[in-house]
């Protein structure tokens, strides 16, 4: 899969999420800012983990710096 096309695997609230998470927003000031509770967060970044085959913190910083 092309690099560009990764994102094209997110839904809109998972990338909501990545952009708030690149901006160094917590866990729980993201959930607020998404008005969602930290288990819906907690499933959208599992999501994400999945969808994106994240494995550690260098794939997380690789996904962040696409958004940015």
């Amino acid at each position: 899969m092309a690099k560009n096309n990764r994102l094209d695997l997110l839904s809109r609230r998972e990338i909501e999420l990545i952009e708030w998470l690149s901006k160094g927003l917590s866990r729980s000031e993201i959930s607020d800012k998404m008005n969602v509770s930290i288990h819906t967060y907690d499933g959208y970044r599992k999501s994400i983990r999945i969808k994106l085959q994240i494995k550690n913190q260098a794939d997380w910083a690789k996904v962040l710096m696409q958004i940015t």
